[in-house]
């Protein structure tokens, strides 16, 4: 692990060079990341931060959140938009919208109430039903190393979601963060007003495919109240190409019942 303030190496390699990124087209600018000040003397490790993270979700009772995903790809910027409410213990809804317009037809929509996860997918006009996945026995044991451990979380979101890296991020931070060379960079406001701090996570990519990148790295920015993620900038080289941030943030706010029901019309087609 890289101590704090410890100046990092672009990674570069000459038979990846005619791999790296053409720039972005024309009319395509993603988000900048945000200025910082250098880290305080007494900044944390990131074995102390990261256990941090981990209880992120502890420190309320219930969240507001949305994240703006902005990624560039073949066809230009593309947006998606994750609406998130929670309410411990076990009730949870995330409206993701497709797009700039926001248009209800482009949208994806996914309720639990910690028995049931129900969904509905606007452009397909289809919803689905289904139990909440049972995890594995002894996942949790304290006596395994903390790499092979898994987070249970008290109240269950989207897996392989931004939403779920947010909110439960100790599975980012021990699959991929824990995997790169780090540096504090220092402390910045995100989400309107809220202190975080940010890292710079230098983790090349070593497929040994046309997809290997030797610069890919990350700026991740973690709110210091709560642990959660705020903030994830995705380069390669000097290009970004991932710019996903939590616009808006509130905590132990009152949420009604009625947030966490899922109407849906006679019409739609039930998957399964």
């Amino acid at each position: 692990m890289v101590p704090p303030g410890t100046a990092l190496a672009v990674l570069r390699s000459a038979p990846m060079a005619s791999r790296l990124p053409a720039p972005l087209p024309a009319g395509v600018r993603l988000p900048s990341v945000p200025s910082y000040l250098p880290p305080p003397a007494d900044a944390p490790t990131f074995n102390e931060l990261f256990g941090f993270m981990r209880d992120a979700e502890r420190r309320f009772d219930s969240l507001r959140m949305r994240i703006e995903d902005r990624t560039s790809t073949a066809h230009g910027e593309e947006l998606e938009t994750h609406e998130i409410w929670l309410r411990h213990p076990e009730r949870a809804k995330v409206v993701t919208r497709f797009g700039s317009e926001g248009l209800r037809a482009d949208s994806l929509v996914w309720v639990t109430d910690g028995e049931r996860i129900r969904t509905y997918d606007a452009r397909s006009h289809t919803a689905s039903e289904r139990p909440v996945r049972e995890r594995p026995e002894g996942i949790t044991d304290p006596r395994l190393p903390a790499f092979a451990r898994v987070y249970v979380p008290i109240t269950h979101l989207p897996m392989e979601s931004l939403a779920e890296t947010f909110v439960h991020p100790y599975g980012y931070c021990r699959n991929l963060l824990m995997t790169a060379r780090l540096t504090m960079l220092g402390t910045t406001t995100l989400a309107g007003d809220r202190d975080a701090w940010l890292i710079r996570a230098d983790q090349p990519r070593r497929t040994e495919l046309l997809t290997d990148r030797p610069d890919h790295w990350l700026e991740v920015g973690v709110d210091r109240v709560t642990g959660m993620v705020l903030l994830i900038v995705e380069h390669v080289g000097d290009v970004i190409t991932r710019h996903a941030e939590a616009t808006y943030v509130e905590t132990d706010l009152a949420l009604a019942d009625d947030i966490f029901r899922l109407h849906l019309s006679k019409d739609v087609t039930l998957l399964y």
